[in-house]
């Protein structure tokens, strides 16, 4: 079953809610499908009822460009989530993600008119944030010979962790494990798919995030 059927049509008059993802490769069926439940059975373990439906993006201009024609067609409730890219330098909170993305000189994004705070989220700095907060589900896709000694603690710091120091760290922990060294496209959704919430609502942004997905049931 795909992200989003557990929710909106059970409830009469109720609009549809759509989150616009980068990632996933928008040209390949098979990773977009990965995507899809991986985000559905995180969903489903943090007890969000009212499920989104997941667009998968691929690249991250995409998936903005995408979200704002959904804004300007007015035909759901529609969230954007993508990578920062970047540390985000402002404390939060306040969040103030469209200030992280409009600044951002590779973005520029402009907040589209009528469209609040809470319809962006950003993985701090990337996603691999997210798969690096939960040890046992690395070790899961990984298995037992996964070098946590390797891997950055405390969990609380990552969001303030640069991208390229996440990416580095996973592959050298990894680098010895059945199917290592870690490669975005053949294990991010497996281990998000394995990541526990309780873990990821320990990074300030990601813990935003799934308190957004709850918002609506």
């Amino acid at each position: 079953m795909d992200v989003g059927q557990a929710g909106g049509d059970a409830v009469v008059g109720r609009r549809e809610r759509e989150l616009y993802v980068e990632g996933g490769g928008d040209h390949n069926p098979v990773l977009a499908s990965e995507c899809r439940k991986a985000f559905s059975k995180l969903f489903a373990r943090a007890g969000i009822s009212q499920r989104p439906k997941v667009i998968v993006c691929g690249g991250r201009k995409n998936a903005y460009d995408q979200f704002v024609h959904a804004i300007k067609e007015d035909r759901a409730d529609v969230w954007l989530l993508v990578d920062a890219e970047e540390i985000v330098k402002q404390p939060c909170p306040p969040f103030d993600p469209w200030f992280h993305v409009q600044s951002r000189g590779e973005d520029g994004w402009r907040r589209p008119p009528g469209v609040s705070d809470d319809q962006l989220h950003l993985m701090t700095a990337t996603m691999e944030t997210w798969l690096l907060v939960d040890r046992a589900a690395l070790k899961s896709v990984f298995g037992p010979r996964l070098d946590e000694s390797r891997l950055p603690p405390p969990a609380s710091e990552l969001e303030r962790l640069p991208k390229r120091r996440l990416e580095e760290c996973l592959k050298t922990a990894t680098e010895v494990t059945r199917g290592g060294p870690y490669d975005k496209g053949a294990h991010s959704f497996r281990v998000l798919a394995a990541v526990a919430p309780d873990r990821l609502r320990i990074l300030p942004w990601a813990e935003r995030f799934l308190r957004a997905m709850g918002s609506g049931g």
